[in-house]
């Protein structure tokens, strides 16, 4: 008996390989603009606004503000 199966990633392996193929170049690109985006820092101006929100939030609930600043 003779072995008549396609080598695998070969030309004959048609369009659902390239497809496969350029899901997977999409997903490793996504990935590393992903890592890139949680590495960068939070600006001070954003993160003195999210203190604001909190600041805010506390007083309109009754809650006593952490010195944290």
């Amino acid at each position: 008996m003779s072995d008549t199966r396609k080598p695998e990633g070969g030309p004959s392996d048609g369009p659902k390989s390239q497809r496969r193929l350029g899901n997977r170049a999409i997903g490793e690109r996504l990935r590393q603009m992903y890592e890139g985006v949680v590495d960068e820092s939070i600006p001070d101006e954003f993160l003195k606004l999210l203190e604001e929100a909190e600041a805010a939030e506390r007083s309109e609930s009754g809650q006593p503000e952490t010195g944290a600043s």
